[in-house]
């Protein structure tokens, strides 16, 4: 992005509202969402509209992060992610999708975390780990060029060199987590530390600065219905989608079918932990004992644990964090120049 336009943009939301900028910066973001459901509406995905209040299985593995609200006398939480509600279509429709607002009780207020966000997410059945790849970089091939087709104008203004969007589209190169974590030597990283910004920054910089696949992570780093490798347990077939200025915009796996694995896996997981803990604040709840707690924890997945035990489908999926991408194709190192609304813990609208 312009480093004039930057500072232009280094504003309180309403003040910079009624900047042409932010007016440009708002129809790429509709372009990119429109990309991704022009090759799911074309490619016989169904769209299922997820609900934004939910218990714990709309939460990421951060249970920590979720925003909680009083429903009727229960406690509720803005929703995270819609993966899960998703996965129960699986036997009915084999492709589907949604998007929507994430949130997230992000407690910094910097340039790479926003308390809400556009995510796409899909989930396809009877994929693997390599078959997922191509429906990614399908959809990032879309919403590339539908924001090439219809923002050509608005990116020309933002952009310094427009000819670097050509490099963010597929194919993409893909390495594993212990290959990164080699590439990685000067960091003194050991296998179970997970990747921060700056190390995924410096792995796209390694790769001519293009998106890279990261495959093969730690299972103990990764959310708890990620299949585990068959052949080493000690990872799960999951990738990151790694990008130019902004790091991890996808996070990507094959889910776990087998309800025995599925089980162990969510009771020993840290969103299991974290769980526990939010349901002891409860009202009416802090006097149960931890075996209560524990099964009154577990009982708030037994309808997604049902779904896998009844109907086994072997399937993956992804979310898509849209202005992950939008800051991409900016070109710029902030979030929040390449947002809209960019809504933090110091600014809402």
């Amino acid at each position: 992005m312009k480093k004039e336009i930057e500072k232009k943009l280094d504003k309180k939301i309403e003040d910079r509202i009624y900047l042409p900028e932010s007016a440009m910066i708002a129809k790429i973001e509709a372009s990119l969402i429109e990309g991704a459901r022009e090759y799911c509406r074309n490619s016989d995905y169904q769209l299922i509209v997820i609900p934004h209040l939910t218990k714990a299985t709309g939460a990421c593995e951060n249970f920590s992060t979720l925003f909680s609200t009083d429903l009727f006398g229960n406690t509720a939480y803005l929703n995270q992610t819609g993966q899960l509600m998703l996965e129960a279509f699986m036997e009915t429709y084999k492709k589907v999708y949604c998007d929507g607002p994430s949130f997230r009780k992000e407690n910094k207020a910097d340039d790479r975390h926003l308390i809400e966000f556009p995510l796409f997410e899909i989930e396809v059945a009877e994929h693997d780990l390599e078959q997922l790849k191509g429906e990614i970089s399908n959809i990032f091939s879309s919403m590339i060029s539908k924001v090439q087709k219809d923002c050509s104008k608005e990116l020309e203004f933002l952009v310094e060199d427009n000819k670097f969007i050509d490099d963010l589209k597929p194919p993409y190169n893909s390495i594993t987590y212990r290959e990164a974590i080699d590439k990685l030597e000067k960091y003194e990283l050991n296998f179970g530390d997970d990747l921060k910004s700056d190390h995924e920054l410096e792995l796209v910089k390694m790769n001519n600065n293009k998106p890279l696949f990261i495959t093969n992570y730690p299972q103990e780093i990764k959310f708890f219905n990620m299949r585990l490798n068959r052949n080493d347990d000690s990872i799960v077939n999951s990738m990151d989608l790694l990008m130019p200025y902004s790091g991890e915009a996808v996070g990507a796996a094959e889910r776990e079918e087998n309800y025995k694995i599925l089980k162990d896996r969510l009771n020993s997981s840290t969103m299991m932990k974290l769980l526990k803990e939010a349901v002891a604040k409860e009202p009416g709840y802090s006097e149960c004992s931890d075996g209560e707690i524990h099964a009154i924890a577990e009982d708030r997945f037994k309808w997604y644990m049902d779904i896998i035990q009844n109907y086994p489908v072997k399937h993956a999926g992804c979310g898509i964090g849209i202005n992950r991408v939008t800051q991409s194709l900016l070109q710029t190192k902030d979030i929040r120049y390449a947002t809209a609304f960019p809504m933090n813990r110091m600014t809402l609208f």
